[in-house]
């Protein structure tokens, strides 16, 4: 190739050959000594960028210069639509939203509707905690592409973050998602089968969070009577979670990532499960059509998502009767199945951390705190917290690990007014790989701040154990009231706010006269010891209890 004039269709054609033959590194070198001009071609410049990324173990460095050179050669040709798409997968990889974001929007309001672009804009607004968005986006997709079940998931999923919408509005969505579910018929899907010795239970699950779900079912497992159950996990993920401590306490442990939905069905089928229990909801890698199609005769939801499925055929959604109200039972598809006291109890974590005085009476200053996930730290939220700062001249901390990502730490601390920002009222901490160090953090914090109207779960349960209440405000549904059945459960019914207002002004009382916080930072974690939050061996018999009936009212 003659590096110096200007390079031809043939050249182009040769250097596409070379990429789709994978020759990666000589590509790179031949395009880098070309003259500027040729470098420039928009169809080189393509080229030059897959190769960057497809090459074996591209390194961050890469995918950046990639991601430009396809962000430019767009903005260049804007009918140059794969170079925008290239651009979309690569985005979450390096976590560049802003450089992107506008394009993505502009393409919407001019161009016909492109289902990875829309795909790409609701994913960034979600990760940027603007839920709203990702909302008015998904909505639009579902009505383009109706039997779109993941869009479905991701828009009911997002309706928890909103207070725009009602729990009948989110259920009349969900129940539209069940709808568009496909139905195998008999011939391919086996017949259900109950017969066992011990009632079988098992557990369907896309992923685990080490330091989340696991403390959760844990606890229940390894006090569950394995004389009368026989319990098995069905495992959709393929990523290595560090999870052999868990894994040891079922009876038998299935790995199921490679099955599509009418396989997993019979595979369920044929093990002879009873009572299938789902762990994931709407959330991410869900499998709802399994339960919609009915894998096993009694099926329930628990835990990993805080609100209904919208499927008829998930016959239980387990609560407590803080969570869910007799005559908020038709809001939920789900027939609701309570247990006395809370529908979650996690074991003990590590005694051995020490809790330190409160850090009000070395600081001098009050801090507040908040360790859930920047998807929950709504509009609303950062009203009220601002007002909160605002008024006390505190300090607040966040964390979570998606604080590691700069651009997302820059979007939370816009969010916050200039005043307080130039108070230094605002610190963001990074996430922390091992769970001691994470839960030593609550040592920095004097009242934990809970969000709405996604309130915390596991990030409650740890600030209790640490010492440190949470503030919480009352909600509409499930998942804005589980930290108000957590504190009911400690009778911290003082922690629990009415409104906003009066969340701002608990919030502004506790910090002025802090006695109570300190007393109880003393006395929080022997407390919730003995309280049905740590508790497992009390849940799991109410829990046992209450599969036990379901399976004998099933058979009479």
């Amino acid at each position: 190739m003659n590096l110096r004039t200007e390079i031809t269709q043939e050249q182009i054609k040769n250097l596409e050959k070379k990429l789709l033959n994978k020759e990666f590194q000589s590509l790179e070198t031949l395009i880098q000594k070309l003259n500027k001009k040729n470098f420039n071609h928009p169809a080189v410049k393509i080229i030059y960028a897959n190769a960057k990324v497809l090459k074996m173990n591209p390194t961050l460095i890469d995918k950046k210069i990639a991601f430009d050179i396809f962000i430019d050669t767009y903005k260049a040709n804007t009918n140059f639509v794969p170079a925008l798409l290239n651009a979309c997968v690569l985005c979450f990889e390096i976590k560049e939203y802003s450089k992107i974001l506008d394009l993505l929007k502009v393409f919407v309001k001019k161009n016909k509707y492109n289902s990875k672009i829309y795909e790409t804009l609701y994913k960034i607004y979600a990760v940027l905690g603007d839920v709203d968005s990702a909302i008015i986006i998904l909505k639009k997709v579902v009505t383009i592409e109706t039997e779109n079940l993941k869009a479905w998931s991701s828009l009911i999923f997002c309706l928890n973050y909103s207070e725009n919408y009602s729990q009948k509005e989110y259920i009349n969505f969900s129940k539209k998602f069940s709808k568009n579910i496909k139905i195998y018929n008999e011939e391919k899907a086996q017949l259900l089968n109950f017969r066992s010795q011990r009632i079988k239970l098992g557990f369907l699950f896309s992923y685990f969070k080490e330091n989340s779900i696991n403390g959760f079912l844990n606890g229940f497992i390894n006090n569950i009577d394995k004389n009368i159950f026989e319990v098995v996990a069905f495992n959709l993920s393929n990523v290595d979670l560090k999870i052999e401590g868990l894994k040891k306490n079922f009876y038998e442990w299935f790995d199921v990532y490679n099955l599509d939905n009418l396989s997993l069905i019979n595979f369920i089928r044929n093990k002879n499960v009873n009572i299938l229990i789902d762990l994931m909801g709407h959330g991410p890698g869900n499998r709802l059509p399994v339960f919609k199609n009915r894998a096993a005769p009694i099926q329930i939801s628990w835990m990993g998502y805080c609100n209904s499925s919208g499927l008829d055929e998930m016959d239980y959604i387990v609560a407590d009767y803080n969570l869910i109200k007799f005559e908020e039972e038709n809001t939920y598809s789900e027939k609701i199945l309570y247990l006395p006291k809370i529908w979650n109890s996690h074991e003990v974590m590590n005694e051995a951390l020490i809790i330190k005085e409160l850090p009000f009476d070395k600081n001098n200053y009050f801090t507040f705190g908040s360790f859930n996930n920047f998807k929950k730290i709504s509009k609303s939220v950062i009203e009220v917290w601002s007002e909160i700062l605002r008024q006390t001249e505190g300090k607040l901390i966040l964390k979570s690990s998606m604080h590691n990502d700069e651009e997302l730490r820059d979007k939370i601390y816009s969010k916050f007014s200039k005043k307080i920002l130039r108070n230094h009222q605002i610190k963001i901490l990074v996430g922390q790989k091992e769970k001691d160090d994470h839960l030593k953090t609550y040592n920095q914090i004097d009242l934990s701040l809970d969000t709405f109207p996604y309130n915390g779960v596991t990030t409650s349960f740890e600030s209790i154990w640490m010492g440190v209440p949470i503030l919480t405000i009352k909600g509409d549904n499930f998942v804005s009231r589980t930290g108000e059945s957590i504190n009911n459960n400690l009778n911290l019914e003082e922690f629990i706010a009415k409104n906003k207002d009066d969340y701002i002004h608990k919030a502004i009382k506790f910090s002025k006269k802090p006695e109570k916080l300190r007393e109880l930072r003393k006395s929080l974690r022997e407390k919730s010891k003995n309280s049905p939050l740590f508790d497992t061996k009390r849940f799991s018999d109410e829990f046992s209890f209450q599969l036990k009936h379901v399976w004998l009212k099933k058979n009479l």
